[in-house]
């Protein structure tokens, strides 16, 4: 995150910058994913949209904790109608 700015890259390749007020970016090195939206849901919770072809496919929600230490994560998968909910921890 850099300002109203967030950047993405993996260790398979793929990669983006989007800006933080919902609209498109591409995403590069993703065949499945060809567009991603990103905006802040208040303080704490980051929400990004990947698309393919401009069809929303999965909507993620990052939820950060107060403390900075825990985040709740959780993934709508719009294409299979599955929701995966998970949490990571810094360490």
């Amino acid at each position: 995150m850099n300002g109203n700015e967030m950047a993405m890259t993996s260790a398979t390749g793929q990669s983006y910058t989007a800006k933080l007020d919902g609209t498109d970016a591409p995403v590069k090195g993703d065949p499945g994913i060809t567009s991603v939206s990103a905006k802040m849901l208040g303080k704490d919770t980051l929400e990004e949209t990947l698309k393919r072809d401009g069809k929303v496919i999965i909507i993620e929600k990052s939820t950060v904790a107060a403390d900075g230490k825990t985040m709740k994560l959780i993934e709508d998968d719009k294409l299979h109608g599955t929701t995966t909910k998970g949490a990571a921890q810094k360490q």
